[in-house]
C-alpha cells in the first residue's frame, strides 16, 4: 500500500495524537518527557516492522513535506541566535555558553576516540553523541541520512535510538546531581532581589503581535533564499545538509532585526511554527524507520550513553556549576545542563521545575539555560556536524 504525501502527513498528525494520548495516560512518558511523535511514530514503526516482517501488510511513505518541514525547524533554530539576547544575558550566559561548547566538543572528540576504538565508523561516535544527545531526535532524524549516506549504516535508526536513551538519562541524571550539590554544600534558595532584574529580560517577557500569515510569508522567504545558499555551498564542494542554509539565513534576520525592526518578526511566532514543524517532521520520519537496523548496534548505543553520561556527570558537577556560581542557581543550573546536553531543552526545563518546586525558585537558572540550551547551542551543534561529516566523509 502506498500513501500519497498527504495521506502520509495525515498518519503523521493522527501519530501525534496517539503520542499526546499516551502520554496523559502513562505517567512515565510524561515524567521523562518523551516527545509525543517519537512515542506515536516508533510504536507504529514497530507494528509496522512486525507485520512486514511476517509479510501481513507493508506500507510506503510519500515524505514529500518532509524536508520542508525540516527546514522550517532549522530555520527556527537560526533566528533564535539573537547575539543581543546574549549580551543581555550576562557575563554568566557567556561564560556558560562557552562552557557548553567546551563541552560539547568533548562529546564529539571522545565519541570518536570510542569508535575508533570499537573499529566503527567515527561519524558513529558523533552521531551517538552530538548529534543524538545534545542535538535530540529533531536533529538525529535529520542528519541520520547525511550520515546515512557518509558511511554509517541505518544511522537514522540509531540516532533515534540513542536520542530517546538520553532523554530518559537525562531526566534520572539532572534532578539528583542537583539535589546532591544542594544537600553536599548546604545551598541556599537564591536572593528575592534578583527576581526584579529577570523579570525585566525581554526573553521572558516578549508579546505576540503580527498575524500568522505575516510569519509563514517571511518563513517562506528565509527557506527560499537558504536553500539557494545551501545549493550553492554544495556547489562548490563541501557537503552541507539542504537545511543549514536557511538557518544561517534565518540568524542573519534575526540580528538584523534586532538592531532595526524591517519585518517585525516576532521570535515567539518563530518558536511556535518551528515547534509544529519539528512534530509533524519527527512523526514523518519515524513512521518510516527501519527497525530492523538496530539488531547489530544496541550494544554500541549502550556503550555510547554510558561514556557520554560518565562525560556529563563530571563536567556539570564540576566545570557547570563552578561557572554558574558554584552556589544554589548553580545547582539547578548544572541541573538544566545535564537535560540538554543528554535530551532536549524540555528536559533541562523539567529538571529545574521539579527542583525549583522543591527548594525554591532560581530565576538566573530560568534565563541561562534556555538561551544556552534552546537559542544557541544547536545552532553551534550544527555547524560542528557538518564539519565532522566533511571531514570523515
Amino acid at each position: 500500500m502506498t500513501l500519497t504525501s498527504l495521506q502520509t502527513l495525515a498518519l503523521a498528525a493522527l501519530v501525534v495524537y496517539f503520542g499526546r494520548f499516551l502520554k496523559k495516560k502513562i505517567s512515565i512518558i510524561d515524567k521523562y518527557n518523551l516527545p509525543s511523535p517519537v512515542i506515536g511514530g516508533f510504536l507504529l514503526a514497530f507494528l509496522l516492522a512486525i507485520l512486514k516482517s511476517y509479510d501481513v501488510f507493508q506500507i510506503t511513505f510519500t515524505k514529500a513535506f518532509e524536508e520542508t518541514l525540516m527546514i522550517a525547524f532549522f530555520a527556527s533554530i537560526g533566528y533564535s541566535a539573537s547575539f543581543k539576547l546574549l549580551k543581555e544575558g550576562g557575563r554568566t550566559v557567556v561564560f556558560f555558553l562557552l562552557l557548553t561548547v567546551g563541552g560539547l566538543l568533548l562529546q564529539i572528540i571522545a565519541g570518536i576516540v570510542a569508535a575508533n576504538a570499537m573499529g566503527l565508523h567515527p561519524l558513529m561516535g558523533v552521531l551517538t553523541g552530538a548529534v543524538s544527545l545534545t542535538g535530540g531526535p529533531g536533529t538525529a532524524l535529520a542528519f541520520g541520512p547525511v550520515i546515512e549516506a557518509a558511511g554509517v549504516d541505518g544511522a537514522s535508526a540509531i540516532g533515534l535510538t540513542t536520542a530517546m536513551g538520553g532523554i530518559v538519562l537525562g531526566g534520572l541524571i539532572g534532578t539528583p546531581l542537583a539535589t546532591y550539590l544542594i544537600h553536599k554544600k548546604r545551598l541556599k534558595e537564591y536572593d528575592h532581589s534578583l527576581q526584579m532584574q529577570v523579570d525585566t529580560m525581554p526573553l521572558l517577557k516578549s508579546k505576540v503581535g503580527s498575524d500568522l500569515l505575516y510569519h509563514f510569508l517571511a518563513f517562506a522567504l528565509i527557506m527560499g533564499l537558504g536553500t539557494t545558499l545551501s545549493s550553492w555551498i554544495n556547489g562548490q564542494g563541501v557537503t552541507l545538509p539542504i537545511y543549514i542554509g536557511s538557518m544561517i539565513i534565518a540568524a542573519i534576520v534575526r540580528n538584523i532585526e534586532d538592531a532595526k525592526p524591517v519585518f517585525k518578526i516576532q521570535a515567539d511566532w518563530v518558536e511556535e511554527i518551528g515547534s509544529v514543524a519539528l512534530t509533524l517532521f519527527i512523526a514523518t520520519a519515524i513512521m518510516s524507520l527501519r527497525l530492523d537496523e538496530l539488531k547489530n548496534a544496541a550494544l554500541p548505543i549502550l556503550i555510547f550513553l554510558g561514556l557520554q553520561s560518565v562525560l556529563v556527570i563530571i563536567t556539570a558537577l564540576g566545570p557547570a556549576f563552578w561557572v554558574a556560581g558554584k552556589d544554589y542557581e548553580g545547582a539547578i543550573i548544572s541541573a538544566g545542563y545535564v537535560g540538554f546536553m543528554m535530551g532536549t531543552s524540555a528536559n533541562a526545563m523539567a529538571n529545574m521545575s521539579s527542583l525549583s518546586q522543591k527548594y525554591g525558585a532560581a530565576p538566573k537558572a530560568f534565563l541561562v539555560v534556555p538561551l544556552v540550551g534552546s537559542c544557541f547551542i544547536d545552532f553551534i551543534n550544527a555547524g560542528l556536524v557538518t564539519f565532522c561529516i566533511n571531514y570523515f566523509r
